[in-house]
């Protein structure tokens, strides 16, 4: 179900946000998932907005599910690697 999820959202994400940001998965893991994020959007400010953005996708296709940033790190001037966790929230969390 919550790989569902994750697909879907990654699909989501890259269609709204190619070519200036693609995402794919590079890892699942237990309790979450590795993603990889390129493009041109690493010469921006306010990248970690658009590692978020692959979280909200998440929460607004599955409401009880977040996806928390643990760690991430660039790679190369346009790859950046996130480390998620996914936790299961109460409806009424924010």
């Amino acid at each position: 179900m919550e790989t569902d999820v994750v697909d879907r959202a990654v699909e989501e994400y890259n269609r709204f946000r190619s070519p200036e940001a693609v995402a794919r998965i590079v890892e699942r893991r237990k309790d979450g998932f590795v993603a990889e994020i390129s493009g041109s959007f690493c010469a921006t400010c306010g990248v970690y907005d658009w590692l978020e953005d692959l979280r909200y996708e998440i929460r607004r296709l599955d409401p009880e599910l977040d996806a928390v940033i643990e760690d991430w790190r660039q790679i190369s001037d346009n790859t950046i690697i996130v480390e998620f966790k996914l936790v299961r929230r109460q409806q009424d969390e924010p």
